[in-house]
Formats: structure tokens, sequence, C-alpha cells
């Protein structure tokens, strides 16, 4: 896919009317090849489930965009935002999203916009790995994911991940779609 056919795809050819001014004049070209991450997370496994292709400094605060890499029958605790609105573009797998009182089945090329302030959960829903490209706006949400990297897995309890995402403007509503994949995964 070329350049002007990807930014067409993920709509960013219209983001600059929403861009704060100082993304626009900080006019910096910002490049992630394949497997390489625009931030420098303190966790190895961070970086490759969760790779920054553009970062909070690359955009002038206007916005973060990770590529996901989704486990099977996994996914976020029920969660809602005080700080960011996001868009998920999924690239391979199928997902499931819940947001407010609507469920989403989004397969390859499906996107989905949530505000700030309604509450969501999503699952990748397949038995392989899926992939998703998740933009943050406005940036910074890097940090989160950072943290949450350098937490040791077996210290990610719900009450830990709970008082992580109060830190940055989250509040957790209650457990993963398939929390007992979670469970499994974090004991």
């Amino acid at each position: 896919m070329d350049r002007r056919t990807l930014l067409y795809v993920f709509g960013l050819t219209s983001v600059s009317v929403i861009m704060p001014k100082q993304a626009l004049a900080a006019g910096k070209v910002a490049v992630a090849n394949p497997g390489e991450s625009r931030f420098a997370f303190g966790s190895e496994a961070q970086a490759k489930a969760t790779s920054c292709k553009v970062s909070n400094d690359d955009s002038g605060g206007a916005c973060t965009i990770f590529e996901m890499n989704a486990l099977p029958r996994s996914g976020p605790f029920l969660h809602v935002h005080h700080r960011e609105d996001e868009w998920y573009y999924v690239l391979s797998g199928q997902f499931l999203f819940r947001a407010a009182d609507e469920e989403h089945n989004l397969l390859t090329g499906g996107s989905i916009w949530l505000p700030r302030g309604i509450p969501h959960v999503w699952a990748n829903a397949a038995t392989t790995e899926g992939k998703l490209i998740l933009m943050c706006q406005p940036g910074g949400f890097e940090k989160f994911f950072d943290e949450m990297g350098n937490t040791p897995m077996e210290k990610k309890s719900p009450d830990v991940m709970r008082s992580l995402m109060a830190k940055y403007g989250m509040e957790m509503l209650g457990p993963p779609i398939f929390a007992s994949s979670w469970m499994r995964q974090h004991s």
C-alpha cells in the first residue's frame, strides 16, 4: 500500500483540521519502519505488543498512534477515558467492541471511534493473534503503556491495573470480555 492510500485509509488527511497549531508548526517528519517504535518503551515485550508509530513528541501533543498485537481472546478491562478519544482500525483478526450499550464485531478493515467519556471494552475474539491500529487524541498515551509494560506480570492484579489506569485519567469499570483468559495470563 502506498503512502497516499495509507493516509486516506486512516483518515489522517483530514486530521490537520483538529491538530493543535504547535503540531502543524513543528513541521517534522516522523518515520517508523516495520518493527520499529518511535517511543523507547522500558520493556521489550511492551514495545512489541504496542509499537508506537507516532509519538506525542512527533505530533506536538496532538495524538499518539500504535500498532497493537492482541493475543487470542484477550483485551483490556471495561473502562472509560476522561482524557483521550480513541480510534481503532482492525489490521487483521476479529474484534468485539462494546461501547456504552452497543456491541460491534469488527473484521479486517473495520474501525471504531470511541470518544472520551464512553465506557468501553474490546477483545480479540479470534483463536489467533490479531492486530489493530490505535490512535489516541491528544497524545501521551504511550506513557500508560510504558508503565504497564514495566509492571511485572505477576503484579498485574485488577487492583494494580485500577490504580495505574486512574493515574492516566481512566476509570476501571469491570472485567475484560474474556476475564478467565486474562486471569490465566496474569496469575
